[in-house]
């Protein structure tokens, strides 16, 4: 379970990564696996074993479902530890729709910046491309983007993280109590 003292620390957290990962393009270790230890220590602290392994388990289940984007060169490792630091202050369930919710807003985020960025019309006919490709030969091949090009641009994932992360917690009614108490 998660107490309001814990969602002030990931708060906190969420908006020291997702401000240095705006203006620096990464997100610090001490930041991400800071808070993976934080989280961790404060479950066990609160719940002995059984929250050590909550800790652990939501930390394993917010890495292992980012792990293969970062494989695949979606996105950085700092994504996917600041992933791990969610899930080890949220829990294995909870995570599970923290990292749901955070690749949602990552994609409406990504397609906002497509839009304003002008890289719609290229996106567009790359997979216009791949979509030919398949009916003509029944083969998918992915046309990536040409270097330069807005999607070829990495943007700052922490902010879709902590989006996902705030929507979680608004959803299951725990930053509304947190905000209450602090008010």
């Amino acid at each position: 379970m998660i107490v309001h003292i814990q969602v002030i620390f990931l708060l906190l957290i969420l908006a020291a990564t997702t401000w240095t990962d705006i203006n620096y393009h990464r997100i610090p270790n001490a930041l991400s696996l800071g808070g993976i230890a934080l989280a961790i220590a404060l479950h066990t602290w609160m719940a002995g074993t059984s929250g050590l392994l909550t800790g652990i388990g939501g930390m394993a289940v917010g890495m292992s479902i980012f792990l293969p984007f970062y494989l695949l060169r979606g996105m950085s490792a700092g994504d996917v530890k600041l992933m791990g630091t969610v899930g080890a202050f949220l829990g294995p369930h909870n995570a599970l729709l923290a990292t749901g919710l955070s690749l949602g807003a990552g994609g409406i985020l990504a397609l906002l910046i497509l839009l304003t960025r002008g890289g719609s019309g290229d996106l567009a006919r790359r997979y216009w491309a791949t979509f030919k490709c398949f009916v003509y030969s029944r083969k998918i091949v992915h046309a990536p983007p040409a270097a330069g090009a807005v999607a070829a641009m990495k943007f700052p994932y922490a902010a879709a993280i902590g989006i996902g992360t705030l929507v979680t917690l608004w959803w299951l009614g725990i930053l509304q109590d947190t905000i209450g108490l602090i008010l």
